[in-house]
This record gives structure tokens, sequence and C-alpha cells, in this order.
């Protein structure tokens, strides 16, 4: 079964139907056979039987055969049998040129090295979930040189179909880029795209930014797939080296949005056992990361993308803060305990009341790094004073908010840039990386993946430093940086649009 697609970006035309699953007659005549030598059954009670196995075969193909597979699946299955996963993690980061720190700091790998690495390294099959493509000035009616290391990574991309690697993006079809031309340059180079109307489907859009390479290495993070999350705003990522488990897992996630990609695709209920995992928040994947023994899954979103084994996304967030003991740090681009697309909007103060109540509850310290830009809605302040009004040390009470605010210098001839794209926490206890801004819809009708990484103790007899201490110390480095505003010092800000409100 072809997983190429027919539409583009610039045209936004609906995709074309793929073909059912087609099931060998073979398999029939087998069944017939065996029933009738086995059991004596009736033909006719043997041709019902076979009918009704070819329906439920094809009834789980039909979202889960890809015939352009790459790899030897005996192999795949003897990794999976391994007590123990061998695998390294990286944390990535893209931060805004002229965004100075000062000479002493430290940051992780950056994000254009990442992705050139990644690239470099595939062999086989490499499959993308992005919310757009715009690698390219021109996608957004730019001409910037600054674009330079986005256009390097579509020429990456275009040259995996002649090195004979199988390229798979799946994108949302929305047209929030109508100029780009990426998705037509990428199959025209015999890459497969398709694109998955999310809107008619939960009403909502594929926000999820994740990347897995020869099934074996995973990426996921908040950079969408765009030249501005490389030289323009400042992201976060991590990379999991050497994790077929983890992998194959995310390819479940990855094949849901490919098998929605097409015209009149309807969300099963319940999912075929095919999607089925066994690895979420009460079964997490044990895994040696980088020397720390650690435990991992993959959480996603909307409800209605998820079987009953998958985590949800917002469950994962809520159980890493009720989980935390000492400490909640969140840095992320906009903190809403409303609705953010529906009007009139609604109150929905989920996570809000969680991150209050362990303060308040439990005496956990609570850090809240909210985005501020040109772009933020003014709207987002009253919410933000709000938490941080019930900070009381009196009364061991700690709730700080403050807005990152990434100056915009020479670079405002740029649309929707400088700002501060993270969506991550980490508390004493995991650290969860995200592609969900934090607000309802992106828990409930959009799709986005959060990564949750535990090490217990932080393997302290080890020299090794565990992913949620690097990723405690990017947080700490932020909060301290200049670029950590206090909310009542936002007026001297005129970069924030919330210095207005």
């Amino acid at each position: 079964m072809s997983r190429a697609a027919s539409d583009t970006l610039g045209s936004c035309s609906p995709y074309e139907r793929f073909d059912d699953v087609y099931v060998p007659k073979q398999q029939c005549s087998f069944r017939v056979i065996y029933v009738a030598l086995s059991v004596g059954c009736l033909v006719g009670f043997a041709a019902l039987l076979c009918f009704s196995i070819i329906e439920k075969i094809n009834s789980e193909e039909q979202f889960t055969q890809r015939t352009e597979e790459v790899g030897n699946k005996t192999a795949i299955i003897n990794e999976w049998q391994e007590t123990s996963e061998q695998s390294r993690v990286e944390l990535v980061e893209g931060i805004p040129l002229d965004l100075d720190y000062g000479p002493n700091a430290t940051f992780g790998t950056p994000l254009y090295k990442t992705w050139k690495s990644l690239l470099s390294m595939a062999t086989k099959q490499v499959e993308v979930a992005s919310f757009y493509w715009t690698l390219t000035g021109e996608d957004v009616f730019v001409n910037s040189s600054t674009d330079a290391p986005g256009r390097d990574i579509l020429k990456a991309f275009k040259a995996l179909p002649s090195r004979n690697v199988s390229v798979h993006v799946v994108a949302s079809f929305t047209c929030v880029a109508k100029n780009s031309t990426d998705l037509k340059e990428l199959e025209e180079s015999g890459v497969h795209v398709r694109r998955v109307n999310f809107r008619r489907l939960t009403n909502g859009v594929l926000h999820s930014k994740f990347w897995i390479i020869d099934r074996r290495h995973i990426y996921i993070g908040s950079p969408n797939m765009d030249w501005r999350s490389l030289t323009q705003v400042k992201e976060l990522g991590v990379v999991i080296y050497d994790s077929p488990r983890l992998a194959h897992d995310l390819i479940k996630i990855f094949d849901s949005y490919w098998m929605m990609g097409h015209k009149n695709a309807s969300i099963p209920e319940p999912w075929p056992t095919t999607f089925d995992t066994s690895i979420n928040h009460e079964r997490p994947l044990l895994v040696n990361l980088s020397g720390v023994p650690s435990s991992v899954y993959i959480a996603a979103s909307p409800p209605s993308f998820c079987p009953e084994s998958r985590s949800r996304d917002l469950d994962a967030i809520l159980s890493a803060i009720n989980e935390a003991e000492h400490f909640v740090y969140v840095a992320v681009m906009d903190y809403y305990p409303t609705t953010q697309f529906t009007w009139p909007p609604r109150y929905w103060p989920t996570i809000d009341n969680v991150l209050r109540e362990a303060a308040f509850g439990r005496h956990v310290a609570v850090r809240l790094l909210a985005s501020c830009g040109r772009d933020t809605n003014p709207a987002m302040l009253p919410f933000l004073r709000s938490l941080e009004a019930m900070r009381y040390l009196r009364h061991h009470i700690s709730v700080e908010v403050k807005a990152f605010i990434v100056p915009v210098g020479n670079q405002s001839t740029i649309p929707y840039t400088r700002v501060n794209h993270n969506k991550y926490m980490v508390t004493d206890k995991v650290a969860y990386i995200g592609t969900s801004n934090w607000s309802e819809e992106y828990f409930s009708t959009t799709a986005g993946v959060g990564l949750v990484i535990s090490s217990e103790a932080h393997n302290q007899s080890s020299s090794a430093r565990s992913f949620q201490q690097q990723l405690r110390a990017v947080f700490l480095r932020d909060w301290d940086s200049p670029f950590a505003v206090p909310l009542n010092e936002l007026h001297k800000y005129p970069d924030c649009r919330m210095s207005v409100a």
C-alpha cells in the first residue's frame, strides 16, 4: 500500500483515498481446508467462519500494514527481548541569534547540529510528524540570510531518497503557511507526504513534533520544521539514541496519524489492538540512559487518538505534579487555565488547580516561566498574576512566576519569532518534554506527545548526570538570566506585549 499522498501545501487539497488492504485468497483457502480437515464442518459453516476471520484481519490491517517498511523484523524482535537497552540521551536546544547569556553559560546540543546528525546517520527510514513546514525565508515572505540552516536541512531531507532512505512525513491539514513549497519539493524528491485533517476529525490540529530514525532513535521537542526554530526562536527537545523499543512505541503514534490522513478517515472506536502499547505511566520502559538507570514512557493527546493502554498527555503532566515532593519547574510558551480557540472561552483550571494544591497542600516550590513576545496575548497576564498571588513564604507557600523575553533587536522584520517556544517541566521526580502549550484544547482536541523520564534518586552513585539534572540546570540558567523578568517589571520591556496589559 503506497503512503504517497496527492495534496500539496500550497493547494490544501484533500488527500487521495488510500486503498483497502488486500488479503491473499490463500489465507481463506488454508483456513477452509484446515477447518474441514480438523472438525469436518459443513462447507457453508467453514465459508462463514473464513469470512469472519477475513473481516477481522481487514479491520486491523487497514490501519497497520505498511508495505514500505525497511529492516529485518526478526532482528527487531530480538532487540525487544533484551532485558535492558543501553541508550544515550541528549538534551537539544535552539538558541536565537543575539541571545547572549554571557561567557559562562552552558547549553544543550544545538538543534541544527542534532537535526543534521540524525539525517546523516539514517540508513533505512525516517518518519517525521510536524505541524507545518517552512524551512526557507520565502515560505513566510521573508528575505533573510538567517534562513540558511533551514535551507540546508530541507536539502538534506530531499537527498535522503537518493540514498535509498525511505522518508514519510505527516503534517497538519492546515494552511498556516500557504506560500510554503517545502512539502511539494519533498514529494518531488521521493518523500511520502500526508496531511491529516484534524479539524474535521477532532476540531483541532496536528501539533506534534517528533522524528523516528531507522526505527532506533527518536527525537521529540518544541520546534516545528521551521527555519526560525534554528535561528530566531528559543526551542528545547530531547534525542534518545539506540532504543528500538521506544522507537517502536512512537511509531504507533505516527501510524495513527498516517492512517487518518485519507479523505474518508474516521477515528476508530476502539483502536485496533495493533496500536496498543505496553509502555505507559503504570509500566514505563526501563532503560539505561547515558549510564543512568531510568524509566521512560510516551504520552499522547487527544484522548480520541489514544488506545486505552496509552497514557494521556494531560494525565502525564498532572501525575508529574502530583508526585513531586520538593519542586515543580515549568517552562511553557502559553499558560492559560482556559480554552484559547473556543468562543466564548471556557474556564479550565485543571493544571492550575494541581499546581496550587502542590504549593499549598504539600509545600512544593512552584516556578513557572511563561513566554512573552510581540505576539503574546496579554490576556494571559491576569492568570499568571493570580497564580503568583498564592506566594506566602511565612506559611511555606512558594509560588514564583516570571516571563521570558527574547529581545527583538535587529530581527524585527521576521514575523512570529523572538519568543521562548519551550514546553517542558522538571520536578524532583521526573523530566517532561512536550509539544503542547498549556491550555485546554491542546489536550482535548489537538495532537501532541510528551516524553516522561525518571531516574530514581538521580543515581547518585554514578558520576553521570541524569537527564532530570540536566533539564533542571537549563531551567535555572534561564530563570536566573536577565531574560526572565518578574511580572511587576514587564512595563519596562516593550518587546513583551503583556507590558501594556
